[in-house]
Parts: C-alpha cells; structure tokens; sequence
C-alpha cells in the first residue's frame, strides 16, 4: 500500500480475514458476541495499517446527536478561551465526543439563544462559561433536562456542577506581590466590570491594599470599554490601549498597574511604549491568566497563572462523567491561582515617579 493512502476498514476486514461489519463492531467496541481471538487479531491489524476510524463520519451516518455536547464561551479571540477550547476539544476526542462550539460573545440574550438551540439539537450536555448569571438565568439552567457544567466563572449559589477559579485570592496574590517589591501607588486597570470574576479580582486588590494599609484611590481605578474592529482585533487588548492611554493623560504615573488579564496588560504596555513610556523601568504592570503570549512580549509578563487547560480538562471529564453516569455526585470545584515571575515588574526600594509632559 503507497505510504501516503490512507487505510480504509476494508483493507482491515481484508488483512483480518473477516467482514467490514465485524471490524467495525470491533473498533466501536460494541457488545457483539465475537470471539477472543478474532477481535484481538482485527485490533493488531488495525493498528499495524494505522487504522483510524472516521468518528464525525459515523456519526453522521447513524443520524444521531447522542454523542455531541454543547460548549458556550464569550470568545475564542482570547488565547485563554481557546487554550480552554483546545482542553475541552481533546479530552472529547479521547471519550468519542463532537464538542459543537457557540460563541455568546459577551452577551447573555446570546447564552440563551444557544442553550435553546443546542436543546433543539438534543446534545447530550452542555459546557457554559456564563458571563452573565441572575435569577432567571439560574432558574432556566434548573430547568434543563440534560446535564450542564458551568466552568470558568465561579458561581458559589448554582447547585449543579461547576469547575471554577478563585479570583478574589487573584487579585489578592497580584496586589500583594506588587507591595512585596516596593510598589505603593498601584492602579487597577479593566474592561467593564460586567461579571463576577472581573468584580472579584479587584475586591482582592482592594483587600491587598487595605491590609497593607495603603488606601484606595478612586482615580486609580481605570475601566474602558473598547469593542474589537470589524477583523476580530481582540477587544481586551483594544481596551488595554485605551487604558495605557488613560494613564498617560493623569497627572504622574502610578507606580504599578493590576491589569484584569494578559490581552489587557499587553495593550497598555503597546501604548505606553508607543509614547516612549517604558515596562518595567517607568510603572510595572502584572497580567492574569498567563496566555501563552505572556512569555513572548517585550517584556515577558509577570502574571497570575489560571490553568486554561487542566480546567478545560476536567470540566469535559466532570460533563461526560455525568452524561454517561447520572447518578455520578454533583461535584463543585475552585482552580487556585500561581504567581508566575517574569520581567514586567520591577523591584524598588524608594519611590520613583516619572512626571509626565
């Protein structure tokens, strides 16, 4: 066989002796009475052509949905979502499940219409990164009569499953490093504060700083809110430019900046350096969520690790656990934070401030 066709279940059946349907109910592991020896002889041929079955393929022939789940993200322009996508995706694969992708884009009529939509599908599940939680949203997730695992945002009140991340010790543990290297004027800089993990990071800033007894400055707390161009420009890092640029128009500069994620932070350090100010050696910034763009920028980011891909993981193991075992314990789990040293902050002794023009 030429090394670049690819093997097909007849030149399995053929190499095997046997039928394309016995190789088949071998390979799907269906519950046929086959001997011993003939499904271990179809596995060794199988995997000595390099066999690999066509799962989308089967699917679609058997005309069914029961091995699909639904994942709701706000974005996938975010490297954060997509390293989460990518988790979910591959631990899918493992267990012979189609992930079907909705993007709600920040908006939670979005989240409705796509739980809708996915229910009319009859997926099997559903993972969602619910941005936007009241009441209602609450009651209409109670009603689905299929499982559902909320990850990334953390919502203590939801009495189903949910895999999530404790921002407020975030906030806490980036605030309390900045103090740690000598920093006392420091700002928090975000896109809306529209969501619960955005409202939890700087309720941790602002505990870090009390419990320092550094006071809160109002004037130090920068939000902006930039939508992305018409070519999908990542919104966080719009809003991370028009941020650095409302710190240059303040009187002095801050000593050290809290941004609310990496995109952000990288925005603000793209302007700052546009305008000949300089990260770390003119105000320090720190990111959160470490996106793997974090160690490749001028200067890598020191950030606070959220792990993307382990939650992913084990947010797609806790929903298929519980499609293919109902009666599975409702499980509730908080990811914890790691600090992740890089060059973006610079360690002081004495107060420095650089006035501006």
């Amino acid at each position: 066989m030429s090394e670049n066709k690819k093997s097909t279940i007849v030149d399995v059946a053929r190499a095997a002796g046997t039928s394309t349907a016995t190789v088949s109910r071998v390979l799907s592991g269906i519950d046929y009475p086959i001997s011993r020896q003939l499904r271990q002889r179809v596995m060794q041929v199988a995997r000595e052509l390099n066999y690999k079955p066509n799962l989308i393929g089967k699917m679609l022939q058997a005309g069914s949905s029961e091995k699909e789940i639904g994942v709701i993200l706000p974005s996938i322009v975010n490297p954060f979502y997509a390293s989460l996508m990518s988790a979910v995706e591959e631990e899918c694969v493992q267990r012979s499940y189609v992930p079907l992708l909705c993007l709600s884009q920040n908006s939670s009529r979005l989240e409705t219409q796509h739980i809708e939509m996915l229910e009319q599908k009859q997926v099997s599940g559903i993972l969602l990164s619910c941005i936007h939680m009241d009441e209602v949203f609450m009651e209409r997730l109670r009603r689905l009569e299929i499982p559902c695992v909320l990850f990334d945002q953390t919502y203590e009140e939801y009495p189903g499953r949910n895999v999530g991340f404790d921002f407020y010790k975030g906030g806490m543990m980036a605030t309390r490093y900045l103090i740690e290297c000598g920093h006392r004027d420091i700002a928090f800089a975000s896109g809306p504060l529209d969501r619960r993990s955005r409202k939890q990071r700087l309720d941790g800033y602002k505990a870090a700083l009390r419990e320092s007894g550094i006071r809160f400055n109002s004037r130090r707390l920068l939000v902006c809110n930039v939508s992305g161009d018409a070519d999908g420009e990542n919104a966080e890092f719009c809003n991370g430019y028009a941020l650095g640029e409302q710190l240059l128009a303040s009187e002095c500069l801050p000593d050290a900046v809290v941004a609310i994620n990496d995109m952000t932070a990288i925005g603000m350090i793209q302007c700052l350096k546009a305008h000949n100010v300089y990260v770390p050696a003119d105000v320090s910034i720190i990111g959160f969520d470490n996106i793997y763009l974090s160690d490749f920028v001028e200067p890598a980011l020191t950030t606070i690790h959220q792990p993307s891909n382990e939650m992913g993981r084990r947010a797609a193991r806790m929903l298929l656990d519980a499609i293919e075992y109902p009666d599975s314990a409702q499980e509730n789990v908080v990811m914890q934070p790691k600090l992740v040293e890089r060059k973006s902050v610079r360690k002081v002794y004495r107060r420095v401030r650089r006035l501006l023009p």
